[in-house]
């Protein structure tokens, strides 16, 4: 059988008994695996039954395929949902879920961390609960052999509440020993299931290369949502469609439009989320009730960070020698979307901005003192600035702004300006070619420009 895609799925919809078929596998990007679900889910039922939700990290497959054989009391078509169902798992998709556990950890999800991680164990073979598991304390050899990556270099001993945690929950997620899961469904299937009964399996991570995929893929139906990551042009190209697309059904809704122009400007927003799409854009249709068009005031008023601000924030905690917030900065503008690349190639243009103006700052004509008031630089220092032909661009901003620029730049020595551009090119060579991951490259390179080492030199 062919593979569903996106593209497809609205013709599967229309008819979705033209096949017999009792089970369906949904993959790839969770919203949008989310509303493909509830969307087959109605269709399916159009004549009447019921929606048996399982979580797959309380799943007992045993259990599941007990009910899935037997015949309900309960009329009409019985359809067993698996979310997160652990039937493809396997150590080929471990390092995309290991990246899953770390961006929840970083981004204080601790509930998501954990469930992700227990997922993470399981693609090597690992049982969550048990008492000898330990990430931080494995061996590269071992961790390699479980997971088929090489061990992160930062420190792990954040995994260890959560592995205790896992622990203290054996009892309720325990796996049912004996057979594969995998072959039991298989048989299970071959020996016939009650035609009413249906069985949809969703996982965002799942293992193409598996006996059970295979099998479903030629027997079954598999909907693959999946969108090609990264920031590439034909990454930023797939993302761009699912993101029109969903802004298109979300509009039709509530019959409203969009002025010229204004997509691209939610688009450059939201970046690639979609749920966070669908919820900003429900958000302003709501604000602005019966009125057909959403306007750039509309949007501006309820969609108010932009890559653009958040890159700002950034930079300012830099400035400011923040350590902690531009830590927390770098990951959020990072897990929002932004190309590490152009994280640092907006670092490069700020110290740049920043030596310009520690040298124009310097000059003995203009009288600059870090010590004055925005009113005596603005009387005093912008004038001198005004008249020559350089640098014109970079001083065409707010005066306020300059002024807190040569402020900024004047608290920055010289060597430390020069130690950030000779880090900045480090960490450019590093993202270009080294096997370690971005968000650790990142993180040196915040804690390189900030620590209490550089700061004293």
């Amino acid at each position: 059988m062919p593979v569903h895609t996106r593209e497809t799925l609205p013709r599967l919809l229309d008819q979705p008994d033209s096949g017999g078929f009792q089970v369906y596998v949904l993959c790839g990007e969770r919203y949008l695996c989310r509303n493909a679900v509830e969307q087959l889910e109605n269709s399916l039922l159009q004549a009447g039954g019921t929606v048996h939700a399982i979580d797959g990290d309380q799943e007992d497959m045993a259990a599941t395929l007990a009910r899935l054989r037997s015949f309900s009391l309960l009329p009409g078509r019985q359809i067993y949902r698996v979310t997160d169902t652990r039937l493809f798992l396997s150590r080929q998709v471990a390092k995309n879920i290991w990246d899953r556990v770390t961006k929840a950890h970083t981004g204080g999800k601790t509930e998501q961390a954990a469930r992700t991680l227990r997922t993470f164990l399981e693609c090597g073979g690992l049982d969550p609960a048990a008492p000898d598991t330990d990430l931080e304390a494995m061996a590269a050899a071992e961790w390699q052999q479980h997971f088929g990556f090489a061990k992160p270099g930062d420190d792990l001993a954040w995994t260890k509440p959560i592995l205790e945690d896992n622990r203290a929950r054996a009892g309720a997620t325990a796996k049912a020993a004996g057979a594969d899961p995998g072959d039991l469904l298989l048989k299970t299937l071959d020996a016939g299931i009650p035609k009413a009964n249906v069985l949809i399996l969703v996982a965002e991570e799942i293992d193409k290369r598996k006996k059970l995929f295979k099998a479903l893929k030629e027997q079954q139906v598999i909907i693959d949502l999946s969108v090609e990551t990264g920031a590439g042009a034909r990454a930023q190209k797939a993302q761009k469609a699912v993101l029109q697309d969903l802004l298109r059904q979300t509009l039709a809704e509530d019959n409203k439009t969009m002025a010229p122009g204004l997509a691209e400007i939610l688009f450059e927003r939201v970046g690639f989320h979609p749920v966070a799409l669908v919820m900003e854009i429900r958000k302003v249709m709501l604000s602005i009730g019966d009125r057909r068009q959403i306007s750039r005031e509309d949007l501006d008023a309820l969609v108010g960070r932009t890559r653009q601000e958040a890159l700002f924030e950034l930079t300012t905690a830099i400035g400011r020698r923040d350590l902690k917030e531009a830590l927390a900065l770098t990951e959020r503008v990072r897990s929002n979307g932004i190309h590490p690349l152009a994280i640092v190639a907006t670092l490069r243009n700020f110290v740049r901005g920043l030596l310009l103006f520690r040298a124009l700052g310097e000059r003995p004509e203009l009288h600059f003192q870090p010590n004055m008031t925005p009113a005596a630089f603005q009387q005093v220092c912008l004038p001198r600035l005004k008249e020559g032909d350089l640098w014109q661009k970079e001083l065409s901003g707010h005066p306020f702004a300059l002024y807190m620029q040569f402020k900024t730049a004047a608290a920055c020595p010289l060597t430390l300006l020069t130690g950030w551009m000779n880090l900045l090119l480090e960490t450019e060579l590093r993202l270009k070619g080294s096997p370690i991951a971005e968000a650790i490259v990142l993180q040196h390179l915040i804690l390189a420009m900030l620590g209490p080492k550089t700061a004293k030199e």
